[in-house]
């Protein structure tokens, strides 16, 4: 791959031989990985159409293992480059959080992620590129948007620990600036710019760019199907993660609302111990477990800070259990309110509505419709919209645009 990136379209391209892929990837720390759990539903799902090649800078030894388990050619160095990843390795920890913000850290800082990118790639030749990262600022055909940067993010985070002002809030602001940097770059280095919501897309239009399609997050809904209950005191089950509105939760546990609560990914704060002082937190769960939690469920809650997409409630709603979360984001073009779930707008109206809900409702008008809308999500109905934007050159979109742009909205 030449340091330009991007393809160029062989002469007489054979009409047998199918078209190669790489899609390039965020760090990948472990097999239970969101960004794993993606990557691998975009590649299985373009797998009939493209010979895909899965790329990043960072990917355990499992989760290697498990990409090249599903037949996916892994382009990653051989070496550790990651300095704070080796050292919480070592120490017996890994955060998958903590490795993104390290990467985000080399792009911004010395642009390590797209040199070394260019390295790993050069004696290689792929007919098309779709970057699905915000880290690494190569030439792509598509750069797929995953989600704000991360100055959104971090303001989110800060609001809500109530440390949006002082020496915080300037951190918030130098985190902006080398995001419009990164963000510039990316774009002028893509064909193609899509987002993965309308939230996204509209965040990114708003900040002067042109995203010609909204294609959602994919993500193997194959093994989430409603499934006979198994606990006997009814609950309603909340993820635990860095996007977390922890005290709404406190709040449903003080209403009398018994929350289970799973999730791996816990940021500096987040203790387990106070978790299950006030609620039934789980930790990490596997697959058959998540889908028994889900489907035993009288609802699932959702309050969160930033999300630009979720996958909680899509699995929630695939395994026929309706959803309560925040009216904006990602998960108000998910959740159908009134349907499969219900969308309030602030804390207290989330805590009155679980509270009423907690206290009886037809579950069963709800579930049907519910496994119907998470179907609309199948990876399969977003890769046939991202194959025939590859394949036709995005034909129906505008076609110049800006060669790079700064974001000026504040967090």
């Amino acid at each position: 791959m030449p340091e330009s990136g991007g393809h160029q379209t062989p002469p007489g391209r054979s009409t047998v031989r199918r078209p190669s892929l790489v899609i390039i990837s965020e760090p990948m720390v472990s097999p239970e990985a969101v960004q794993l759990k993606f990557v691998s539903a975009v590649g299985r799902a373009l797998s009939s159409s493209f010979d895909v090649t899965v790329a990043s800078v960072y990917v355990a030894k499992r989760a290697r293992e498990r990409l090249e388990s599903l037949g996916f050619r892994v382009v990653s160095p051989d070496r550790d480059h990651f300095v704070l990843n080796r050292m919480l390795l070592r120490a017996g920890l890994r955060s998958e959080a903590t490795l993104w913000t390290e990467a985000w850290l080399r792009e911004a800082l010395f642009g390590w992620n797209r040199r070394l990118l260019i390295r790993l790639l050069e004696n290689y030749h792929f007919d098309f590129v779709v970057n699905t990262t915000n880290t690494a600022a190569v030439r792509s055909d598509i750069w797929w948007i995953q989600g704000p940067p991360l100055y959104v993010t971090l303001g989110s985070m800060l609001r809500r620990e109530g440390r949006s002002s002082g020496p915080l809030s300037l951190l918030c602001h130098v985190v902006k600036w080398f995001d419009d940097q990164i963000i510039g770059r990316l774009y002028a280095c893509g064909e193609m710019t899509v987002a993965a919501s309308n939230y996204v897309r509209q965040f990114y239009e708003q900040n002067g760019m042109q995203v010609c399609a909204t294609i959602y997050n994919l993500a193997d809904l194959s093994g989430f199907r409603p499934m006979p209950r198994e606990e006997a005191t009814p609950y309603v089950l909340a993820y635990i993660g860095k996007e977390t509105e922890l005290e709404t939760l406190y709040r449903l546990a003080g209403a009398g609302i018994r929350v289970i609560g799973f999730g791996g990914k816990l940021v500096p704060g987040m203790h387990p111990e106070q978790l299950r002082a006030t609620i039934d937190f789980r930790g990490h769960v596997d697959h058959d477990q998540l889908v028994s939690l889900y489907s035993g469920a009288e609802f699932t809650v959702f309050p969160f800070t930033n999300e630009p997409f979720g996958y909680v409630p899509v699995e929630s709603m695939a395994c026929g259990t309706p959803v309560l979360t925040y009216g904006k984001e990602g998960p108000a073009e998910t959740v159908v309110n009134g349907e499969t779930g219900w969308l309030v707008h602030s804390r207290d109206e989330f805590v009155r509505k679980a509270s009423t809900l907690w206290h009886g409702f037809d579950r069963f008008r709800f579930s049907a419709r519910s496994v119907w809308r998470a179907a609309q999500f199948k990876p399969e109905i977003q890769a046939r919209m991202l194959a025939n934007l590859l394949l036709n050159g995005g034909s129906g979109t505008e076609p110049g645009r800006p060669a790079a742009v700064e974001l000026s909205r504040t967090a």
